[in-house]
């Protein structure tokens, strides 16, 4: 069966990912990082007019892909109910700035 094109991309992430061999950062360092480049790339997709549902739906997929691979099916829906639960109870909602 032929897999569909999120899931080669995702393969070819998680495999450049593995070739590597820097030293490794810290869990900080990891995050700041991270944090960074997605920063760019949804200021980069925004510009180019992509939406930001869009960027958001591609960005849970990729991570549900990766953390399916890692942690397997059973613990990553356990991950996304306790999101969900998250979501549910406000905590992802935007405070306000004036504060």
């Amino acid at each position: 069966m032929a897999k569909e094109p999120k899931e080669m991309a995702m393969d070819t992430a998680l495999a450049r990912r593995l070739d590597i061999e820097d030293e490794p950062l810290s869990n900080e360092e990891q995050r700041k990082l991270c944090f960074d480049m997605f920063n760019k790339f949804w200021e980069d997709a925004g510009s180019r007019g992509i939406e930001f549902d869009v960027v958001g739906t591609m960005s849970i997929s990729a991570a549900l892909f990766a953390l399916v691979r890692k942690h397997g099916a059973d613990t990553t829906a356990e991950f996304v109910d306790d999101l969900a639960k998250s979501v549910r109870n406000g905590e992802f909602n935007f405070r306000d700035q004036k504060n």
